[in-house]
């Protein structure tokens, strides 16, 4: 990456930073410090403070393209580096790439990323005519509070790199639970949000692709994205090796619902599924 992408990458990301600090602030003054349930398994907490490296694959399936009504099979790898075994904060298998920087007893804040693969015309039948959208990705920031030891809310803000130039935002909530030493649940409602250019870039249909597509032009505007909920099962085989099986529904509302591209050739519920497994090891520094 130049140094004129890094700078516009900082103008991007410094104002989103600041939101999701400020919305911490504000949760902060209205929740009781209340500590969350320790997600962390007894070997966990006891072990050393040293680096640990955590990889694993996840694989599943998904909609085709966002608003599409057929499934394509996912494999990707997973990453991850910190301190410690595990963490006693709750993570879920839809949180995008997130560094915490501050944390309290029932909060914390940091970056969020996201990656954003690039869709070809030539991949589906549906797209033929619509042209291509680039690689890129998203960054802001990410606060989390605990109202409730067994309760998780978590916002994201996030801006569009190379891919599209919108403002994107997420909202979770997550009620969890350990079971023993080797099962945790996790489930809630999501709600997403989305500026005008990533709709249009996803959805939208210019004059030009509506003649190779013969898709009526449409030029929508961003707010509300989608409405859903997720779930996920999490087993310990060992403090270091774990394995969940996670489920996420949308349903498309407001402008990306009444896109023809959602409406004529796909469907406004999407739904994902998966099995993730992860192995941590132990750097010894």
């Amino acid at each position: 990456m130049n140094l004129p992408c890094i700078r516009q990458l900082l103008r991007w990301s410094i104002p989103v930073l600041r939101q999701s600090f400020a919305l911490v602030c504000l949760a902060l003054s209205s929740f009781p410090a209340v500590a969350q349930t320790d997600l962390r398994t007894e070997a966990a907490k006891s072990a050393g403070n040293t680096w640990n490296v955590t990889i694993g694959v996840q694989v599943g399936a998904a909609p085709a393209f966002l608003g599409s009504s057929d499934f394509r099979p996912s494999i990707r790898p997973t990453f991850s580096l910190g301190r410690g075994l595990g963490s006693r904060w709750l993570s879920v298998e839809d949180d995008n790439i997130g560094i915490g920087l501050l944390d309290g007893a029932n909060w914390r804040v940091g970056i969020a990323g996201k990656l954003l693969w690039n869709r070809n015309e030539n991949s589906h039948a549906a797209l033929r005519g619509l042209g291509n959208t680039r690689f890129g990705g998203e960054i802001g920031g990410f606060a989390e509070i605990y109202p409730l030891s067994w309760l998780r809310a978590r916002a994201e803000l996030r801006h569009g790199i190379f891919a599209h130039n919108a403002v994107m935002g997420d909202l979770k909530l997550d009620a969890f639970t350990r079971i023993g030493e080797n099962w945790t649940l996790s489930a809630g409602p999501r709600l997403s949000l989305a500026g005008k250019d990533y709709i249009q870039t996803t959805l939208g249909v210019d004059a030009l692709q509506s003649a190779r597509s013969g898709l009526a032009i449409y030029s929508p505007g961003g707010g509300l994205l989608s409405l859903g909920a997720a779930a996920q099962v999490t087993y310990q085989w060992t403090p270091r090796l774990e394995t969940t099986a996670f489920v996420q529904a949308q349903r498309l509302v407001e402008d990306a619902a009444k896109a023809p591209l959602v409406r004529q050739r796909g469907s406004r519920d999407q739904l994902s599924v998966g099995l993730a497994t992860r192995w941590t090891i132990d750097t010894g520094f």
